[in-house]
């Protein structure tokens, strides 16, 4: 990219930033680019003025305006640039959640080549943050226009001199970028491998992991599994470091020669009087203060890495918007679907990366107003089938439809409103109880008495009033006044968020595994009072316990990614066939004490 088009872009993402503070390092860097020049020139005059017995009030003013300048300037700078840090790492973190939550599939946000972009637009892979361009970018913008003028002032005297020393900084200014470019290819086609390292260290700063890791006597090994990875990985970066020295420090010596033939040009021609005393102070002054342009600082750096991170979030975007997972063909309202019934129709589908289908010519109806539960081994497509229901991936041949209408067809974001769910891996958000529930519709947030009953017909009211700040609480222990929930409060937090966005609209309740944490009496409450409450709602019920999944109006059995069996409790239990070999045999384990769950 050229040198004109990077800079605009830097300004304006800079300025999206924050535009004043963006126009205030701006103005700062020129104005203070320009004092080495003037510096050089007041400095001559005064010179001159002396030599010729005039007034020196007038030059003599101007390097006092200068120094004072300088002073002033200095710590504005910093200041401004501070200022500016902050500005860019919240402007590259708001951009990078949008560009990852935004898109309403799920295929981007898994992608380890999208994982492996954001790592980079975040500074993980560097061990930078983004914002730190913001910093430099005051003080490089100094450095450019000191040279540029600077330049300019030595060709107003000599312009061959000028076009030597232009070449001359060009130069050197390319092998010093060459090499940190270089260097930063090493580093940044290694970020698989620092993401593995990273990954360590984040364990062994997480409290989530902090027992397991205590109790199986991890945490040694991780540190030095962590040390070994990351410096296995930082040896090639020094190595490329080390060969690009020799290379610079040859052209270090040879922009120096030219430095002092131009320096000692001057000095002989001021000597034997072909220059003025004024002329030659100027000039001699000029070229020191233009030597800046032969050095590719640390600054230059910074930008240039924010140029490859502008990159990172663009392609970041247009993953969301290509392999989002979704093919957005129209926007049709999903308002009041499904009315009758919901179909997989001939759905075949592998995940992004992978050559075996999940499922292959799948064809399921779910009868909108019911439940339905899905029954299967581990691995079988139960989960995968929930994540087609709700839309977070397209069927890559097939079609999944409401009412028969393809919900490729549909708003994406509107289908997702019509849809509840309590996923196995549930989140935990580390907010409020209050908002942990209110987040199953956010348009309701402000409902506190619909919230509240949600929690209480879930279960989940007596934990949360027990807690020391009641519905205000965080949920967390790393944050002042917070708390923490045991494995089945979390759950019947959940469910009470999607009990939640049923009564606020959802008409597909979708349950993956809700109650594994809870005993079976607590299970058999809490299915109880759910299914009577969402009496009406269309419900796709998860789950290896067969006491749940009987009080389903209809069961599926799944495996290798096909319905193999489907029917009531009564009518599968008569067939004798798979369903009833999984519901036998764990009921034969809760009449001898020995229950396990996931013996379906």
């Amino acid at each position: 990219m050229g040198l004109r088009l990077s800079a605009v872009r830097l300004l304006r993402a800079f300025a999206a930033a924050n535009a004043r503070l963006t126009a205030a390092v701006v103005a700062v860097g020129v104005i203070s680019g320009l004092l080495v020049p003037a510096f050089a020139v007041s400095t001559g005059a005064l010179v001159g003025a002396i030599r010729r017995g005039d007034s020196v009030a007038a030059p003599l003013a101007v390097i006092v305006v200068v120094f004072v300048a300088g002073r002033l300037l200095d710590p504005a700078r910093e200041q401004l640039g501070e200022a500016m840090w902050r500005q860019v790492d919240e402007s590259v973190s708001r951009r990078l959640m949008r560009a990852m939550s935004r898109p309403p599939g799920l295929a981007h946000v898994e992608d380890p080549a999208v994982r492996d972009r954001l790592a980079q637009a975040d500074g993980l892979v560097a061990g930078v943050t983004p914002g730190e361009a913001g910093w430099w970018l005051g003080p490089v913008l100094l450095l450019w226009v000191q040279g540029a003028v600077s330049l300019v002032v030595v060709a107003s005297y000599r312009w061959w001199m000028a076009i030597v020393l232009a070449g001359a900084y060009a130069f050197a200014y390319r092998v010093s970028r060459r090499h940190w470019h270089d260097v930063t290819l090493v580093l940044m086609g290694r970020t698989p491998r620092l993401r593995r390292s990273y990954y360590l260290r984040t364990l062994a700063l997480t409290p989530d992991v902090a027992k397991e890791t205590r109790v199986f006597g991890l945490a040694g090994w991780m540190v030095d599994r962590y040390r070994e990875g990351w410096l296995g990985e930082m040896r090639e970066i020094w190595r490329t470091r080390r060969e690009g020295w020799l290379a610079g420090v040859g052209s270090a010596f040879a922009v120096a020669s030219i430095e002092l033939l131009a320096v000692g040009t001057v000095a002989w021609e001021g000597a034997h009087g072909t220059m003025t005393l004024q002329s030659t102070v100027i000039l001699t002054q000029a070229i020191v203060g233009a030597a800046v342009l032969a050095t590719y600082v640390e600054g230059n750096w910074f930008l240039s890495d924010f140029i490859r991170i502008l990159d990172r979030i663009e392609e970041i975007q247009s993953a969301g918007d290509t392999t989002g997972g979704l093919a957005l063909r129209s926007a049709r309202s999903a308002s009041g679907l499904p009315r009758r019934v919901i179909r997989f129709d001939g759905v075949t589908f592998a995940y992004p990366g992978r050559s075996e289908p999940v499922f292959r010519d799948l064809d399921l109806e779910i009868e909108a107003g019911r439940s339905l539960a899905i029954v299967g081994e581990n691995g079988a497509g139960k989960t995968t089938l929930i994540k087609l229901l709700s839309r977070l991936y397209d069927p890559d041949e097939g079609a999944v439809t409401a009412d028969g209408i393809d919900l490729r067809d549909l708003d994406p974001a509107g289908w997702h409103r019509r849809i509840a769910a309590v996923f196995q891996d549930y989140v935990q958000f580390e907010v409020s109880a209050h908002d942990n529930v209110a987040f199953g519709a956010l348009h309701r947030r402000s409902e506190d008495r619909a919230i509240v009953e949600a929690a209480r017909l879930a279960g989940a009211a007596p934990a949360i009033e027990q807690l020391p700040h009641g519905w205000s609480t965080p949920l967390t222990r790393e944050l002042t006044g917070g708390a923490e929930l045991s494995g089945g409060e979390w759950q019947r937090l959940a469910v009470a968020r999607a009990l939640f966005a049923v009564r606020s609209g959802a008409g597909v309740l979708i349950l993956d595994e809700p109650t594994a944490s809870l005993d079976v009496r607590g299970e058999a409450q809490v299915y109880a009072r759910f299914l009577e409450l969402t009496r009406g709602v269309t419900t796709i019920v998860v789950s290896h316990r067969f006491s749940t999944v009987r009080r389903a109006d209809r069961i599926v059995v799944v495996e290798h990614g096909r319905v193999v069996e489907d029917g009531t409790h009564d009518a599968l239990m008569g067939r004798e066939g798979r369903y009833a070999a999984m519901y036998t045999l764990q009921a034969a384990k809760f009449v001898t004490g020995t229950a396990d769950e996931d013996a379906a």
